[in-house]
């Protein structure tokens, strides 16, 4: 008989961990603070402009072209007015956070399986590769 996890232990321990994550005082504040973006067009056209000139610039060196000084001080403005607006900075702090939160539980699980035991604070630090830990990536960062 092959062995087979107990799915719903699985689910119902997940479902756990998503509610105290829910239940995070932050939690509904930060949401907000990516709802009130999506609903404010200046602070959305704001940060998707900033987007389209970071590619721009990200493509032209791409292709092997020198970047000029009033290209990135062009697009470093740009930037700086996303920081000087409260929705579009909140959105990139609230964003972060919550990213925060999902890279932690990942990398939780990931190493949980890859190590076969619950990692320690050591064994989650970042190795600058994310190949999975593996070896065989040539990284050399495991």
């Amino acid at each position: 008989m092959r062995p087979k996890p107990n799915m719903d232990e699985i689910r119902e321990k997940t479902e756990e961990l998503c509610q105290l994550i829910l239940d995070q005082e932050a939690f509904p504040k930060l949401r907000a603070m990516i709802t009130d973006f999506y609903a404010d067009e200046a602070a959305m056209s704001l940060y998707n402009e900033t987007l389209e000139k970071q590619r721009a610039l990200q493509q032209k060196q791409q292709q092997g072209y020198q970047l000029t000084r009033e290209e990135i001080n062009i697009f470093e403005e740009a930037r700086e007015k996303i920081y000087l607006n409260p929705v579009s900075r909140d959105y990139l702090y609230g964003s972060q956070e919550l990213d925060a939160i999902q890279d932690l539980v990942i990398k939780y699980v990931l190493k949980t399986i890859e190590l076969e035991r619950i990692p320690m604070e050591e064994d989650l630090e970042d190795q600058g590769c994310g190949c999975g830990g593996g070896g065989s990536c040539g990284c050399g960062g495991h």
